[in-house]
């Protein structure tokens, strides 16, 4: 009986145990389970932070003597001052509530260290620095000059050594490349027609070395004068139009001078249509007819009638 009574203790005991064990398992993979949650948690709140503190990507391209800077960022850019070598002498440019900023840096002679800043609208500050060597040598960009020619603009493009190309295109169109030709090495010339209306035209020019030249203007292109001519057996009808506005119109009929200005006071027609109705004389008419807008454009016709 009493062995039957100890028997039955130490299966008791032995159940105890087990538990125990059990329970410091459990214990041991809680504890686990809490650690690799609170190291999920900080790697996310790690992560947040890093996404909230982005800086700005800052592009630099070196073409001739010329840095191109491309900023972009994020949030708003309140502005970005570079120097170079640690001058007092700072170029600000304004963000002006953009987010994206290009910018031309005029390269100096020798090796310089380019240092910039940028701001943001909430006022971190990134910094930036770089060394930029630039030989001595041909470090003069092309010179571009534009000139009217009544419904056509001349570009001229000349450098002091050796001509790459030359680009243009109006708005936001696509460039017209013009390679420079090898008898004239160092002028580009190109004569283009002025588009209708208020449009910009852009001109890029670079030589063997690099260096380019840049140049923007803005162009209001017109229409000249246009003439339709009409016979109604001895009367020839006259008729011009023009969408701006006509100026003037004069005929010479058989060496005889016509003229709705005839004095050249400056008297405009202050008119988009103009008709004219005129006798001819029996036999060889001969004509020549010029009408004028009001940009100072012009169109001719001559021609004979026979009575």
């Amino acid at each position: 009986m009493n062995q039957i009574l100890y028997t039955n203790n130490e299966k008791k005991k032995g159940g105890q145990l087990e538990i125990n064990v059990v329970l410091r398992i459990f214990a041991i993979l809680c504890i686990v389970f809490g650690i690799i949650l609170v190291g999920q948690a900080s790697f996310a709140m790690i992560n947040k932070k890093d996404l909230s503190e982005s800086i700005p990507l800052v592009e630099i391209t070196k073409e001739g003597n010329t840095l191109l800077l491309n900023v972009k960022h994020d949030k708003l850019i309140d502005k970005i001052i570079y120097n170079w070598n640690n001058d007092t002498n700072e170029i600000v440019l304004q963000g002006k509530g953009r987010t994206q900023l290009e910018e031309s840096i005029k390269l100096p002679i020798g090796i310089n260290t380019l240092m910039l800043k940028v701001i943001d609208i909430e006022g971190k500050t990134v910094s930036y620095n770089q060394n930029y060597e630039l030989e001595e040598g041909d470090v003069t960009n092309p010179e571009i000059e534009l000139l009217v020619d009544g419904a056509k603009v001349k570009i001229v493009v000349k450098d002091e050594t050796e001509l790459d190309y030359m680009a243009y295109y109006w708005n936001n169109e696509d460039q017209t490349k013009i390679q420079v030709r090898e008898e004239s090495p160092k002028q580009i010339e190109e004569k283009i027609s002025i588009l209708k209306g208020e449009n910009t035209l852009t001109i890029i020019a670079v030589d063997k070395s690099g260096n380019e030249g840049k140049k923007e203007q803005t162009f209001k292109g017109t229409t000249r004068p246009v003439i339709n001519l009409a016979r109604d057996e001895k009367i020839l009808i006259i008729n011009v139009t023009d969408e701006e506005g006509l100026q003037k119109l004069e005929y010479t009929l058989n060496g005889v001078y016509y003229s709705t200005d005839p004095n050249n006071e400056g008297i405009s027609l202050n008119r988009k249509e103009l008709e004219i109705k005129q006798a001819l004389n029996d036999g060889e008419n001969k004509i020549t007819i010029k009408a004028y807008n009001i940009n100072g454009l012009d169109t001719e016709v001559s021609g004979e009638a026979t009575i």
